[in-house]
């Protein structure tokens, strides 16, 4: 079985909304040395605009570099942001591997139990992580990029909202492409926040992708929560670290 780990940087600065710094370390750590840890033959495609994003200390043949021209402007509201959402599910969309993962440079993997993702996007189709803002009205309101509207569909926003690291495609299953299609239609013509412009692909595609608990992108306000992460810590499986007050907690001050 080929694993196809998919990300997208954006820009010749590394800029992390979550307020971390990672100084002088590889442009797509800490997610590639923790996925390469559990995933070693894995191959990595990068979709980036900018031609020398890695050091040529970080350019290994295990990582592809996709050059491509954005489909939105510079002088758009969160230009990074919204590629970086864009390519990443493109990318499962055009990976010739069986199962393709998207993850954001800045999450940890930090547990074995990462291997349990491949037989559940298998079981499934696709895969989300669960909003720590839970509700789609929440997100889809109060977000940065986000412009929704309760009366826009029949659930008044209360369905589930998704993050969107980790987002993981069976390549050969048709509900999964059905709904990370109706994704990239979305983006291309109504640009927003990833996790909105998922919802609304998936109320209008009517397939609805398998919702990963919290473990699986540990953000704030809920890293280190005992009573949220199964009444112990020690349960997270991949951990938000682009978060400084998250990175903080679990590695210290670095």
């Amino acid at each position: 079985m080929e694993i196809n780990l998919v990300m997208a940087e954006f820009g010749r600065d590394r800029v992390n909304i979550g307020g971390a710094q990672f100084g002088n370390d590889h442009r797509l750590n800490p997610t590639y040395s923790t996925f390469k840890k559990y995933f070693p033959d894995a191959k990595i495609t990068l979709y980036t605009d900018y031609p020398d994003i890695l050091r040529p200390d970080e350019k290994t043949d295990d990582i592809e570099v996709r050059v491509v021209k954005p489909i939105f402007g510079l002088e758009q509201s969160r230009y990074g942001n919204r590629c970086n959402d864009y390519y990443k599910v493109l990318g499962l969309l055009n990976s010739d591997s069986d199962i393709a993962i998207a993850l954001d440079s800045d999450m940890a993997i930090v547990s074995p139990e990462v291997y349990s993702l491949i037989p559940l996007v298998q079981r499934f189709g696709s895969c989300v992580p669960q909003n720590p803002r839970m509700q789609v009205r929440f997100d889809g309101q109060r977000g940065l990029d986000a412009d929704y509207q309760l009366e826009e569909d029949g659930s008044r926003g209360n369905g589930m909202a998704n993050n969107m690291s980790p987002i993981c495609l069976d390549t050969k299953s048709e509900r999964g492409r059905k709904l990370m299609e109706e994704y990239v239609n979305e983006m291309q013509i109504h640009p927003v926040r990833g996790p909105l412009a998922m919802w609304r692909a998936s109320w209008k595609s009517g397939v609805n992708p398998y919702m990963l608990p919290l473990q699986w992108c540990v953000c704030p306000p809920h890293h280190g929560d005992a009573n949220l992460l199964l009444n112990e810590t020690g349960n997270e499986i991949m951990i938000h670290v682009g978060h400084d007050i998250v990175k903080n907690f679990y590695f210290g001050e670095k």
